[in-house]
């Protein structure tokens, strides 16, 4: 099926091509002038061409510039969550301090309790 589906794919491509190039219905204009010829349709493929490898270029290089400035404005971004977060917690500080106080004393008793059993272990 993919086999198929290829040919089918190249052969309606160059009947399409082919018609742009067999037919004399492409006319181009240069500076102006009509451009006559067996080349004309080849002189319009090419600036065609050119212009879509320099809109190409352009779209990837629009893509690189907005990948570049979204990520740097994502670290800054970040950076502002963080900071607005340690000033937060500073400033809510004097209001934990009646909190802490319990836990020191609790944390004060824990690890009294935990030096004295291990300083029995260590006479034994």
């Amino acid at each position: 099926m993919k086999k198929l589906l290829t040919f089918a794919l190249v052969v309606m491509l160059a009947c399409l091509f082919l018609d742009k190039i067999g037919g004399s219905d492409m006319h181009m204009q240069f500076n102006g002038d009509d451009l006559d010829g067996p080349l004309e349709w080849l002189f319009g493929l090419v600036f065609a061409g050119g212009g879509l490898l320099i809109a190409a270029i352009a779209v990837v290089c629009a893509a690189v510039v907005t990948g570049v400035v979204l990520a740097g404005v994502g670290v800054v971004l970040v950076a502002v969550v963080a900071f607005c977060m340690v000033l937060a917690l500073a400033l809510s500080t004097p209001v934990l301090l009646p909190l802490l106080i319990p836990v020191a004393i609790v944390w004060w008793f824990v690890s009294r309790n935990r030096k004295q059993a291990q300083a029995r272990q260590h006479s034994l």
